[in-house]
């Protein structure tokens, strides 16, 4: 993990709040959080990529360490319904469209980038190679048949060596290599993959043992991924969370003593809406009023959000993350505090949080000026529902700390313009390979 690619201009080393295993955990939590059908997928990928690459006689190390991360996010390209259910069938299908999204978060979002290409190719049937890199053929091909396993294992919990074994080689001709089959059998025989995987496995504890968590800089660059991964679901929210998290920082380094607490501040807000990866599209995008069901339902992300960062950061800075919509007279949620509960942090992300939102579009508004933020911010104060302090500093210093945010979102969104296009350009080349039409305005996932 040597070359890391650019990513967010952190104000804060996040690696002073969390480490490497931690936001390796909270992807994992955060994916399982995507479809009931894909929880502990990637764990368990993992642990059988790893029997595998043990086997294969590579020793304990940074590569394997890398190789263990990649199985257990490979799935981060994953987060539509059609998608998923592509996923979960032995005979694959078209998966392409998670795999290029996968390709495109790994290369250009984290510090795995030379894995980017595992990632693309972990759905190719074996006898579709031809020049790629051998390590990359050969990491793509055990990897397929880690996924493939945990796949029949999901569909028959009891599945043996022997049906297993058959019924890889009833799959399509030409899906998985020879030698990864073998590979994994003899894995098998070694360590006992099939009963590790009929025991379970205990997530975090698998994850803290495989991961070295002595790299802040790549705990960065992850956090980074999974942030973008979840922001970048939609066009309105690609700037979101840099936004929400760069206007708490301004105001906590004006209402707050030290750069530590505004540090504090800073990752609460960078965590606030990981639960919206468990959040339906068709919800997130709707253009108008949420009635009382879909409501219900946006509303759990803040529990979601709560149940990926608990163990993971600071109890202040989980707290914070997860009271971004409690309002001081009690009418917010998930728990309806009031203002005798609420703390200096947890006010200033709420308030950070609205003006994201109001300075965004949204699928059923346009962005706002200046002058219809801070009257919105006025009405809310002046209810007793938002801190009268903070609103006092936003009030005060608009035009200098939307500077600041401004400049922190550019690389943003410059970054979701490129992903796009890539991922544009990967459909075109598909396309062109079947002889087909591309799909004409083919973007990331919006729908």
């Amino acid at each position: 993990m040597e070359a890391l690619p650019p990513h967010l201009d952190h104000p804060v080393r996040l690696g002073d709040y969390l480490g490497t295993s931690e936001v390796a955990i909270m992807i994992q939590r955060a994916l399982n959080g995507v479809d009931p059908r894909l929880v502990d997928h990637g764990l368990r990928v993992g642990m059988l990529l790893d029997a595998m690459l043990e086997t294969a006689g590579w020793p304990q190390g940074k590569r394997r360490r890398d190789a263990y991360l990649v199985a257990l996010m490979h799935d981060v390209g994953a987060y539509r319904t059609e998608e998923i259910d592509r996923l979960v069938e032995f005979e694959t299908g078209d998966v392409w469209q998670h795999s290029f999204y996968g390709y495109l978060f790994f290369k250009e979002l984290s510090p795995l980038a030379d894995y980017a290409e595992v990632v693309l190719y972990h759905h190719m049937p074996f006898e579709l190679f031809t020049d790629q890199e051998p390590s990359v053929r050969f990491l793509s091909q055990a990897l397929q048949v880690a996924d493939r396993v945990d796949v029949l294992f999901l569909r028959n919990p009891q599945v043996d060596a022997r049906a297993l074994k058959r019924l890889l080689e009833q799959a399509s001709p030409g899906q998985f290599s020879p030698d990864a089959v073998t590979l994994f059998f003899e894995a098998d025989r070694r360590r006992g993959l099939l009963d590790a995987l009929h025991c379970g496995i205990d997530c975090d504890d698998a994850v803290r043992r495989a991961v070295d968590a002595a790299e802040p800089e790549a705990a960065a660059a992850f956090l980074d991924m999974l942030v973008h991964v979840i922001d970048f679901r939609s066009r309105h929210t690609v700037t979101h969370t840099v936004t929400t998290a760069w206007v708490a920082y301004e105001l906590a380094r004006r209402l707050m003593t030290g750069e530590g607490e505004a540090g504090r501040v800073y990752c609460g807000a960078l965590l606030h809406d990981l639960g919206k990866i468990g959040i339906p599209l068709d919800i997130l995008e709707k253009p108008g009023r949420l009635d009382e069901g879909e409501m219900a339902v946006m509303r759990t992300h803040v529990s979601l959000t709560e149940s990926i960062v608990a163990g993971c950061v600071a109890d202040d800075i989980a707290l914070a993350a997860a009271r971004h919509h409690e309002k001081l007279d009690g009418s917010g949620y998930p728990r309806g505090l009031v203002a005798a509960n609420l703390r200096q942090a947890d006010r200033i992300i709420a308030v950070a949080d609205i003006v994201s939102a109001l300075v965004g579009t949204r699928s059923y508004k346009e962005a706002y000026p200046k002058e219809r933020v801070l009257e919105l911010l006025a009405d809310q104060r002046d209810r007793g529902l938002i801190d009268e302090a903070v609103v006092e500093v936003m009030e005060r210093d608009y035009d200098d700390i939307m500077r600041v945010v401004r400049r922190a979102c550019l690389p943003v969104a410059a970054l979701y313009r490129r992903v796009q296009d890539e991922y544009v350009w990967l459909l075109g080349q598909l396309a062109q390979v079947r002889g087909e039409e591309p799909l004409a305005g083919a973007a990331l996932p919006i729908g």
